[in-house]
């Protein structure tokens, strides 16, 4: 077990430590105040957080019977469900909470993400055109879920455009560049498949992963030279790499990939 995953598996543990410290925290509180709903949503809110469904549920059906005004815990429950892989659920609740608050951004998105996982994909795709467009805050993932309903349909120029319209909004965020590079190569645009490549390769010291992908677009553009070239200068750059970095499982199957492109094997 590596270093990273011990940390990972601490800082876990640490988290749901503290969910548990929270919930039980807000449960004393419910002794005093039993009929505060919002405490419930509140304690809901932690249940969901700790991936607890049953105990999420009990408690945001408890803060409805106490204020059925309480629209919120709708959205509170759509996202529970689509955290549980229930997004027919999750479009329910949803739905509801739209009714009372239909310009509700995150109420949007999640309804987006909720069609998307439904499989309605010009639903999906026009649900987060609607909700990025009022979100104060929006996350990558939102701009790169939209693209995957788009592209899905085939409309790979719009999803290049909702991409670039993250990118203004949000800055260099590397998986929009990333997926953006995949929709250029899509349209046969290699060139600027390859710009994109260079202006996130400018970004990082180590080039090898870079020059890999160079590589890889121009093959598929049909430019075998180059590609070679491309190639063998990812090669070249792993093999400078100090060893312990050299010995990684990621760049071993590098130097593997790279060998065979060349036609060497490694």
């Amino acid at each position: 077990m590596t270093a990273l995953m011990v940390a990972g598996m601490f800082f876990s543990t640490m988290l749901h430590e503290d969910l548990e410290e929270q919930i039980a925290g807000v449960t004393e509180e419910l002794r005093q105040r039993p009929a505060d709903a919002r405490l419930y949503l509140k304690r809901g809110e932690l249940h969901r957080a700790h991936e607890d469904w049953k105990a999420a549920q009990a408690d945001y059906e408890q803060a409805l019977k106490l204020d059925d005004d309480l629209t919120v815990v709708y959205l509170a429950r759509g996202k529970m469900w689509l955290a549980a892989g229930k997004p027919q659920a999750a479009k329910e609740d949803l739905d509801r909470f739209l009714a009372k608050e239909p310009e509700h951004p995150d109420g949007l998105i999640h309804r987006a993400k909720a069609l998307l996982k439904m499989g309605r994909r010009p639903a999906a795709a026009e649900e987060f055109t609607r909700g990025l467009a009022r979100h104060p805050d929006p996350k990558p993932e939102h701009y790169l879920e939209r693209a995957e309903a788009q592209a899905s349909l085939a409309r790979h120029e719009e999803a290049l455009r909702g991409l670039e319209e993250g990118l203004r909004r949000l800055g260099p965020a590397l998986t929009l560049q990333l997926r953006a590079v995949e929709l250029e190569c899509a349209l046969g645009r290699y060139d600027a498949a390859l710009a994109r490549v260079e202006q996130v390769a400018a970004r990082f010291s180590r080039k090898e992963m870079w020059l890999a992908r160079r590589g890889d677009i121009l093959k598929q553009a049909g430019r075998s030279k180059e590609s070679r070239e491309a190639f063998a200068a990812a090669l070249a750059a792993v093999e400078a790499l100090p060893e312990r970095l050299r010995r990684t499982k990621a760049m071993v199957d590098l130097a593997t990939r790279l060998g065979a492109e060349l036609g060497g094997g490694r």
